[in-house]
């Protein structure tokens, strides 16, 4: 079971974007595989291995992303304005979490949410003529019914060329998540205190992570390319202070990946 969903996603939507922001035309088709390290479970401190997809295709007016855990259709596209809809998987917990305390929690359930999306180019030619910045925003609600209430983020990415076959992306992110997913990730009940030995704890919705995701894609040919991601996320308020996280985890959420990409 994927374990960390929102930052593999934050790691392939930035991805994604190399493609489609490095020119001025319709994006290129775009499909990527590589290897990722992320957490084990949001807030966790131990890391593993894990393989992810992404790609981009334009069928007529609309275009398919796939974004790790998750499919997005884009469908409208003009004047700098691109908007559309979503659906991303979000991973509970289970009982193999690299943690042998936070193992002995409840389980939490899985998440499927499904929502709208908006990103808009605000400025290009900040510190040369090619740079653009963008601002983007998404919400969402499970339509599983497990945990009700709104999912929701919103980013700010710079990408400027620095040769005409690399490109550097910064997207810099704040994500939110409903009251009933963050009790059921980062509280601890009196029962599951009992088992594990931690502290009763409820966590209330809220930001919960404030992050900043680093992009460098290398053309090697006009069709294949490498991209590397790093990126480092810091959970906040009620997430951060968590016993799950402040006595078994970290705050501070990293990740890094290495993709190949073929433009088509």
């Amino acid at each position: 079971m994927l374990r960390s969903p929102v930052l593999l996603a934050a790691c392939s939507a930035v991805l994604l974007s190399a493609p489609a922001i490095s020119q001025d035309g319709p994006p290129d088709n775009f499909i990527a595989g590589g290897v990722a390290a992320i957490p084990e479970t949001a807030g966790g401190d131990s890391y593993r291995l894990i393989p992810f997809a992404a790609g981009r295709v334009s069928v007529g007016d609309v275009v398919l992303q796939v974004e790790g855990p998750g499919v997005s259709a884009s469908l409208y596209n003009q004047g700098g304005v691109e908007a559309g809809a979503y659906v991303r998987y979000f991973g509970g917990r289970d009982d193999d979490n690299g943690d042998v305390i936070v193992d002995l929690l409840p389980e939490a359930d899985n998440a499927i949410v499904t929502g709208g999306f908006v990103r808009v180019q605000v400025a290009r030619g900040v510190l040369n003529q090619f740079d653009r910045v963008f601002i983007g925003g998404r919400l969402g609600m499970d339509v599983t019914g497990e945990y009700s209430g709104v999912y929701w983020a919103g980013s700010l990415a710079y990408a400027t060329p620095l040769s005409r076959s690399t490109l550097l992306i910064a997207n810099f992110s704040v994500s939110g998540s409903p009251d009933e997913y963050a009790d059921a990730l980062f509280s601890v009940t009196p029962a599951g205190s009992l088992a594990s030995g931690l502290p009763v704890y409820n966590a209330d919705s809220g930001i919960q992570d404030i992050g900043v995701t680093l992009l460098l894609d290398q053309r090697v040919t006009d069709n294949w390319s490498l991209t590397g991601i790093l990126g480092a996320n810091r959970l906040q308020g009620d997430y951060a202070d968590s016993p799950i996280v402040t006595q078994r985890g970290d705050e501070m959420q990293y990740f890094v990946g290495l993709g190949l990409g073929r433009r088509f």
